[in-house]
């Protein structure tokens, strides 16, 4: 049996960062769970259903659904981040679910926010003051066969959104569009999952997957109540 490699310095310093940054930004979502008295982030949101065209009109990024020209169901969920005023600066997001779209052929899941687009700013949130006010892509890379990849999404009028991807020095380059079937609808509890639901032919790096996972199962259970207990019968 082959030996497996030992990680490298870096490797191990980078799992320890986002280790720690993983438990910070938990209790961070904690501390603000508590406070609302509701969900840390992104509260309050509108859902619509649409349907993602992918034109694969460029260059092959080795993830199955942005290299083949096809129509993909989705459900759609935008909000704000800190939810606490319906107009003003706040950091926008896109939640989507694309039904067949995982390895196990199931949905898969993609959060977005609005961040820059350039080789460092995409990693740094950014404000806006309406939803559709600039773009969104998903902060954190994705591996695939070729490397890291970003998604992105550049809001087409009040009900579509472009859809783009790019490498770690890559441009972006457009792949389709994604169209809401009509407006937006009230909210609905949606829990969306990318560390665990990625889209077919990406994987979230184990550093991604530390950092995210603490803030996330912070997030679910400081917001769903525990059922009231239950009060004995007297003797």
């Amino acid at each position: 049996m082959t030996a497996r490699p030992s990680p490298s310095a870096l490797q191990v310093l980078r799992l320890v960062g986002s280790a720690a940054g993983g438990l910070g930004l938990a209790a961070g979502l904690g501390a603000v769970a508590v406070a609302r008295r509701d969900n840390p982030l992104h509260a309050f949101g509108r859902v619509a259903t649409g349907t993602l065209t992918v034109t694969a009109d460029a260059p092959a990024s080795g993830v199955p659904l942005l290299d083949h020209p096809d129509h993909h169901h989705c459900t759609v969920r935008r909000s704000r981040a800190m939810s606490l005023a319906h107009h003003g600066p706040d950091v926008m997001g896109v939640a989507v679910r694309i039904e067949g779209a995982a390895d196990d052929g199931g949905p898969a899941d993609l959060l977005l926010a609005s961040t820059g687009t350039g080789g460092l700013s995409r990693w740094l949130l950014r404000p806006h003051l309406r939803e559709d006010g600039g773009p969104l892509t998903t902060l954190l890379p994705q591996l695939g066969p070729r490397g890291a990849v970003w998604l992105r999404l550049d809001p087409a009028g009040r009900s579509a959104y472009d859809l783009s991807w790019s490498g770690t020095h890559d441009r972006w380059h457009r792949v389709g569009r994604l169209e809401l079937d009509g407006p937006w609808g009230e909210d609905r509890p949606l829990r969306f999952a990318p560390v665990d639901r990625p889209l077919a032919g990406l994987r979230p790096p184990t550093w991604v997957r530390v950092l995210r996972r603490p803030a996330y199962q912070a997030a679910q259970h400081l917001t769903t109540p525990a059922p009231p207990p239950r009060k004995r019968r007297a003797p």
